[in-house]
Formats: C-alpha cells, sequence, structure tokens
C-alpha cells in the first residue's frame, strides 16, 4: 500500500508575518518555531521529488536494456525495486513527520 503525500505547503497557514505581528495581542508573539517549520516542510515538498524519483532511472535501464540477463540480474532488478519502493515511502514519510509537527504547532506563542 502506498501511502500519499500529505497537503501542500500553502494548504497550512503561512507564519505570522511582522505586519501581522504588529496586530497580534500583546501578550502574543510569533512563534520562530513554526517559521522554521514551515519553511522546512516547503524546502522538502519542494524537492522531495528529486528523492523520490532517485532510482526510477536505474530501474528503467535495467529493464530496458538486454545489457545483463539472466537470473542474477533479475534478482538484482528485484532488489532495486524493493529499494525504490522503500526511498519513495521514506519520501513521503519525511514530509508527513514534518507535516504533522507543523500542525500540532501554534504560530503565536505567550510573552514572557
Amino acid at each position: 500500500m502506498t501511502m500519499a503525500a500529505p497537503p501542500p505547503p500553502g494548504s497550512l497557514p503561512p507564519p505570522i508575518d511582522a505586519v501581522t505581528a504588529v496586530r497580534l495581542p500583546p501578550t502574543e508573539q510569533p512563534n520562530p518555531a513554526y517559521g522554521q517549520l514551515y519553511q522546512a516542510y516547503a524546502d522538502a515538498y519542494g524537492s522531495i521529488d528529486r528523492l523520490r524519483q532517485a532510482l526510477d532511472a536505474p530501474v528503467r535501464t535495467l529493464g530496458g536494456t538486454d545489457a545483463w540477463l539472466g537470473p542474477e540480474a533479475r534478482q538484482w532488478g528485484g532488489q532495486l525495486d524493493t529499494n525504490r519502493g522503500a526511498l519513495k515511502k521514506a519520501a513521503d514519510r519525511i514530509l508527513w513527520d514534518i507535516y504533522d509537527r507543523l500542525s500540532a504547532t501554534q504560530r503565536t506563542v505567550t510573552r514572557v
């Protein structure tokens, strides 16, 4: 079963910018952790496809040529395909971990 990627960063509230921060109650301020997590999520979301697709070309090359045939080639190709699936799952897990953490983080914190 394939895990679906989480929603894009734009589906979450953005960090509070300086203009909006001025309008917060005096007891609140933007949470810097939220801003950092949001940026990390946006960066990861934007580049995760490179990780997901890292083994696609070798799989195509192995399956698209007859340069290496036989039981060893089939076994190695099966392992490569298994590892490609594991890599795609890991990529989605990375995104879900950041997304879950970001979703649980408050945009503001109480001033002390």
